[in-house]
C-alpha cells in the first residue's frame, strides 16, 4: 500500500539559522492510522509537522532538501492552498487560530475561501460540528466558548475542509484535564468511525497513548523509534526517561514491578489493562490515614481569605464567598476548569485587583491599603507565558531587574557587587549561569520559565503564585521546574500553583484548592481530594492513574488515596503482599 505521507531525506535548517532542526527525516505514514509523535523541547516535532502541510518552507522559509509527498501531491512544488483539502492542522492556542465571531461562520469561513457552493457549506457546517458534539452551538459566540469548546470547533472548520488527514500540535495544552480527554475522545472517533488518518504531537501522554497504533520519536531533529506503544514502553521506557519524555504513569509502574521479577503476561499501557494483570493478586492496607502535616513551617499564616466575593464591570460573577487559609510553607495547587476563577483569585491575593477591606490577609495583615509594588515584596508572581513578563536584554539583567527597580539604579549605573553576586548565585542555582549574556528569547522554554521563576523571586519574597508553569513542557522541563519549587518549600516558601496537571499536583502539592463557577468546593490535602468524587466530577477533574489503579483494585477505601507510584510500592511493602 502506497503512504499517505511519505517524507524522505528531509533535512530543514531555518532562515537565518546554520544547524538543521530536522537532519535526514524519512517517514511513511499510512491512509487511517493514529500516530503519536513524541520527544523533547526542541527535537523538531512542530517543525515536522509543519513540513506536513507545506507550512515549511512556504511560510517559514529555510533551505530544505529531501521530498515530501501528501495525498499524492508533492508538497515541495505546491502553494498552501492546495493542500488544504488534504490535510488540517490545529495548533496549540485555539484562539490563535479563531477568526470570526459566530461558531457558523468560523466554521464556513475556509470552505468559503476555497469557493465551495454554498449548499455544500451549509452541509458541511452541519456536518462538521455533528462530528465533535457541537451540533446546535451555530449561532453562539466563539470567545464566549470554554477553551475546549473552542478546540472543537478548530477542529469541526478543519473538518469542514474535508480533509483526509488531521495533525494536532499540542491542541489540548491550555485545556483543563476533562476538555482534554474529550478531544482525545473525539479524535478515537474520528479515526474509528470516519477513518480519518491522525497525527498527533503530545505531552499529556496517559489519556492518548493507549488509543494510537505507533508511536514516532523524536530527538535532535532525527526518528530514533518508530514502533508500536507497547514495544515503546516495555523496551525502551529508560530511554525516553532519560530524554526527558512524558510516559503514562501505569507503564511506568508497570516498568519499577518488572524489575521487582514480576510477570506480566501483556505489559499495560492503561489502567484497565493493569486491573486485567493485576487483579485478584493485589491489596491494600484498610487503615486510616492520620493528617500529617510535613513541614515544620505549617503553624504560621501566609495569606488568609474571607468572604471574598468578586464581579466584573460587565455583571459576571468571579467569586462568590470564597473563604480558605494557606499556611506558610505550604505548596498549594489551585484547580479548576477553564472560567472557573482561579485567576481572578490569584489576582486578589496579588493585588493586581485591589481586595475590599476584611477580605484578603498577608502574614495576618490586612492588604486592601497596599499597593502592587509593595505586594511585590511579599510575593512573587510568575505568568503563565514567561515571555510576557521579560524587559530585560540578557539573561543577568533579567534576573537582576526587580533588584534595579527596588534600589532606584538606571541601566547605566554601577551595580553594587552585592547585587551582581545575588544575580551569579540565582542563575547558577537554575543552571543558566554558562548563558547570562544571552537573549531570554533565545533560551528553550523550559529555561525562559526557570529563568521567570528565579527573576520573579530575586527579592526573597516568601510566597511565589505560578499561572499554569508547565503548560506544553517536557517532562524534564517540568521536572526541573518543580524540583526548584520544592526547594524553595523546603526554605519555608509559601508555593502556590494554578494548574491543570493531575500527575504533577499529585507528586509535588500538599493541599488544593478547587474551584468551581466562583465557588470554592474543596480546601484540603491533594491525598483526600481524590476520594471527593462529586468534586471531581463538579470541577471536571480526571482521578490520576494510580489512584484510578488502587480503587478498582481494592473498591472498599480508605480515608486517602494512593496518588503516586512511589506511594503504590511502599504501600505494597507495608502490606508484605507476596505476588
Amino acid at each position: 500500500m502506497e503512504p499517505i505521507i511519505q517524507l524522505k531525506n528531509i533535512t530543514y535548517v531555518y532562515e537565518d539559522e546554520t544547524e538543521p532542526v530536522l537532519r535526514d527525516i524519512s517517514l511513511d505514514i499510512y491512509e487511517g492510522e493514529f500516530v503519536l509523535i513524541v520527544g523533547p523541547s526542541g527535537c523538531g516535532k512542530s517543525t515536522l509537522c509543519q513540513t506536513f502541510n507545506g507550512i515549511i518552507p512556504n511560510v517559514l522559509e529555510g533551505e530544505i532538501g529531501g521530498s515530501i509527498t501528501v495525498d499524492k501531491k508533492d508538497v515541495l512544488q505546491l502553494e498552501l492552498k492546495d493542500l488544504s483539502t488534504s490535510m488540517g492542522l490545529v495548533f496549540q492556542d485555539p484562539d490563535a487560530q479563531l477568526c470570526n465571531i459566530y461558531v457558523e461562520d468560523e466554521v464556513a469561513f475556509a470552505p468559503e475561501n476555497l469557493k465551495v457552493d454554498p449548499e455544500e457549506i451549509h452541509r458541511r457546517i452541519k456536518d462538521s460540528l455533528q462530528k465533535v458534539g457541537m451540533s446546535g452551538f451555530e449561532d453562539r459566540k466563539v470567545f464566549e466558548l470554554s477553551g475546549g469548546q473552542k478546540q472543537k470547533v478548530g477542529i469541526a472548520s478543519v473538518l469542514s475542509m474535508k480533509p483526509k488527514i488531521l495533525v494536532l500540535d499540542n491542541a489540548t495544552a491550555n485545556l483543563d484535564p476533562q476538555a482534554t480527554k474529550d478531544i482525545f475522545d473525539l479524535l478515537q472517533l474520528l479515526h474509528q468511525n470516519y477513518g480519518h488518518t491522525i497525527i498527533v504531537v503530545e505531552n499529556k501522554i496517559d489519556d492518548i497513548m493507549h488509543l494510537v497504533e505507533r508511536v514516532v520519536v523524536m530527538d535532535q531533529g532525527k526518528i530514533i523509534h518508530n514502533t508500536t506503544p507497547r514495544d515503546i514502553l516495555e523496551h525502551s521506557m529508560d530511554e525516553l526517561l532519560g530524554m526527558g519524555v512524558w510516559v503514562p504513569e501505569i507503564s511506568e509502574l508497570a516498568q519499577h514491578l518488572k524489575a521487582e521479577g514480576y510477570q506480566f503476561g501483556q505489559f499495560p499501557i492503561s489502567v484497565e489493562e493493569a486491573v486485567s494483570e493485576l487483579e485478584g493478586r493485589w491489596s491494600f492496607s484498610m487503615d486510616k490515614v492520620p493528617d500529617v502535616l510535613s513541614s515544620s513551617f505549617l503553624q504560621e499564616e501566609a495569606i488568609r481569605v474571607k468572604n471574598l466575593s468578586y464581579h466584573y464591570p460587565n455583571g459576571t460573577r468571579a467569586l462568590n464567598n470564597v473563604n480558605f487559609t494557606i499556611k506558610k510553607g505550604d505548596f498549594v495547587a489551585i484547580l479548576g476548569t477553564n472560567g472557573s476563577g482561579k485567576t481572578t483569585l490569584v489576582k486578589h491575593l496579588m493585588g493586581i485587583i485591589k481586595p475590599p477591606k476584611g477580605k484578603v490577609y498577608l502574614k495576618g495583615k490586612d492588604t486592601c491599603k497596599r499597593n502592587l509594588l509593595s505586594m511585590t515584596d511579599d510575593i512573587g508572581y510568575v505568568f503563565q507565558n514567561p515571555e510576557h513578563q521579560f524587559v530585560a536584554d540578557n539573561v543577568f539583567e533579567e534576573t537582576i531587574y526587580s533588584l534595579r527597580v527596588k534600589h532606584q539604579l538606571d541601566q547605566q549605573d554601577e551595580l553594587p557587587e552585592e547585587i551582581i553576586n545575588q544575580g551569579i548565585k540565582a542563575l547558577k542555582q537554575i543552571k543558566l549561569f554558562d548563558q547570562k549574556d544571552k537573549h531570554p528569547f533565545m533560551l528553550s522554554g523550559g529555561e525562559k520559565r526557570r529563568l521567570s521563576v528565579v527573576a520573579s523571586l530575586i527579592l526573597g519574597q516568601d510566597i511565589v503564585i505560578l499561572d499554569e508553569p508547565t503548560t506544553g513542557q517536557d517532562y524534564a522541563s517540568a521536572s526541573k521546574l518543580l524540583e526548584l519549587c520544592a526547594e524553595l518549600q523546603e526554605q519555608g516558601k509559601t508555593v502556590i500553583m494554578i494548574t491543570h496537571d493531575i500527575r504533577l499536583v499529585c507528586k509535588w502539592a500538599s493541599s488544593a484548592l478547587v474551584m468551581h463557577q466562583g465557588e470554592l468546593i474543596f480546601d484540603g490535602s491533594v491525598k483526600s481530594l481524590f476520594m471527593h468524587e462529586e468534586v471531581l466530577e463538579k470541577a471536571s477533574l480526571i482521578e490520576p492513574p494510580i489512584s484510578q489503579l488502587t480503587k478498582k483494585l481494592q473498591p472498599a477505601w480508605r480515608n486517602e488515596a494512593i496518588i503516586t507510584i512511589d506511594e503504590f510500592l511502599a504501600e505494597r511493602e507495608r502490606v508484605k503482599q507476596v505476588l
